[in-house]
């Protein structure tokens, strides 16, 4: 009886399993994501992940967003992608209002649910029905008067499709099955698109750049104590747990060298074995080093900046009073060349190859570097573009110039040309100081970083932002990923036509022939 049993259970199990798949994609699949709100003009009240007074120290499983006062309550609420609604009652919330759940199947043939809190049917409608399906975009509800002020609690979840749950939970949301709706959002809006080939995921923010192997491969540290290596489309093709923290993986002698934050070096091959290790001596490396020709610039512990030798086994110079990196340009050849770095605390410090300081300049805002003529540097600072000569002398290069400041980027192309955003808009200056083009760039935000491939400016930001500009100053390629203030940016443009981005927690691979075919 038993035998027939299983017989008959595995039968229906075949019969029904084609019917719940149809009955997921009868509504479509994914091919746009959008947020629920104007992202443009509604702000985050409380994040993802957030412990909440109010609710005894308890995490936040989604995000609240706010329109601002008096433009809340009643704004609609949008689906933000095609899918089929799970749930859906008005009082699902009780005095707090309704709650809808849509399940969402996309390419790849993942599902995931997205849930809209605090809403209410839109005037002299009900809410829509369960089991009925919506487009991305469509209104589906409206924000209802709740405590402690009209808001959308937005979720994102991988499981639980039939009931709202209570918006904070004592264990880590993530282990529940919630994930961070606006970095879902964010990111889907870019891995759904042409150009994009892959990503892979870290479990932390990245802290220290990826480094590339000669098959297009990587290693990179995930935590400060994991290192991995992927494929060149992202696949993670090994883990190794390490005993300390590290802090950076750089090429030498070549080979890949791990570096920890007690000032061991260790070498590591391509297949995860590693090799010999020593320890340099009164060193404490907090981040990934500055490469300065053979030798490693590293800030440490005791708000030094500390150069290492081209053997890595003694340290040459210190300099003093360094809190942190959050900038830096070398130019020049041989020892014969200045570095400057723009401090944590907005001071620009240049210094010689000798590990002397040719002056401290404590700026407004932040600066960009770039490289000027004859072994010169260039500074885009809130007061305009300055060059710095090898004696550490300023002197004001383009009088005309915007402002720089916290969201500016500066780049000097092969060209001579000198590329400068000030946070909103770029311009392109000649050798002779000449306005060439200038266009707008809307929707950017947070630090930025500018540099040229191929004659195409490749802007990106902190906050996950993505352009392209073509030499002609036409915007021609725009997306964003998800990013934080703080987060590392990294690019490289492989020999097989990909451009690497490395940015908060994902390193991912985008078709740049697809990203730039506008151009």
């Amino acid at each position: 009886m038993g035998r027939w049993a299983g017989l008959l259970t595995a039968f229906f199990v075949l019969l029904v399993s084609p019917l719940v798949n149809s009955a997921q994609t009868d509504c479509g699949v994914v091919d746009v994501v959008q947020y629920p709100v104007d992202d443009a003009t509604w702000e985050l009240a409380q994040g993802y992940n957030v412990a909440s007074p109010r609710h005894q120290g308890r995490f936040h499983t989604g995000a609240d967003l706010y329109g601002g006062r008096n433009a809340t309550f009643a704004s609609p609420v949008r689906a933000i992608a095609n899918g089929r609604i799970t749930y859906s009652y008005a009082l699902g919330w009780g005095r707090d209002g309704g709650a809808i759940i849509i399940e969402h199947t996309f390419p790849d043939g993942s599902v995931y649910y997205s849930m809209y809190g605090h809403v209410m049917p839109v005037s002299g409608e009900d809410l829509p029905p369960r089991l009925s399906c919506v487009q991305a975009g469509e209104i589906i509800a409206a924000v209802a008067d709740v405590r402690p002020a009209p808001h959308l609690h937005f979720e994102i979840r991988v499981n639980t499709p039939d009931a709202p749950g209570a918006g904070y939970t004592r264990e880590a949301p993530q282990d529940l099955g919630y994930r961070d709706p606006l970095q879902f959002v964010a990111n889907q809006q870019t891995w759904l698109q042409s150009y994009h080939l892959w990503h892979t995921l870290a479990d932390h923010d990245l802290q220290a750049p990826p480094l590339l192997l000669n098959d297009n491969s990587f290693l990179y540290i995930d935590d400060g104590v994991t290192l991995r290596r992927a494929t060149s489309d992202g696949r993670v093709l090994w883990r190794k747990r390490l005993e300390k923290v590290a802090v950076s993986v750089t090429s030498f002698q070549g080979s890949s060298l791990l570096t920890f934050a007690d000032g061991t070096m260790q070498f590591v091959d391509a297949d995860g074995n590693f090799g010999d290790a020593w320890r340099v001596p009164d060193f404490q490396p907090t981040s990934a080093p500055i490469i300065a020709q053979s030798w490693l610039l590293f800030p440490t512990a005791d708000n030094e900046l500390v150069a290492v030798d081209e053997n890595r086994r003694n340290v040459l110079w210190r300099v003093e009073d360094v809190p942190g990196i959050a900038r830096w340009r070398i130019v020049g050849s041989d020892l014969n060349w200045v570095l400057g770095l723009l401090t944590t605390h907005n001071e620009v410090l240049t210094i010689a190859g000798s590990g002397v300081v040719l002056e401290r300049a404590p700026l407004r805002e932040m600066a960009s570097f770039g490289d000027g003529a004859d072994n010169t540097l260039l500074a885009y600072t809130y007061g305009g573009l300055w060059q710095i000569d090898l004696d550490g002398e300023w002197t004001l290069q383009l009088p005309d110039a915007p402002r720089g400041g916290n969201q500016a980027a500066f780049e000097t192309t092969s060209a001579g040309h000198r590329i400068l955003f000030d946070g909103q808009t770029m311009q392109s200056y000649d050798a002779d100081d000449t306005l060439l083009w200038q266009t707008s760039i809307n929707g950017i935000t947070g630090r930025a970083e500018l540099t040229q491939y191929a004659g195409i400016n490749l802007l990106l930001t902190e906050h996950g932002d993505i352009a392209v500009i073509n030499g002609a100053g036409r915007l021609c390629g725009q997306t964003r990923i998800f990013g934080r203030t703080g987060s590392l940016i990294w690019h490289d443009l492989g020999d097989n036509g990909t451009l690497r981005l490395a940015l908060a927690d994902q390193i991912l691979g985008l078709d740049w022939a697809d990203f730039t075919q506008t151009c």
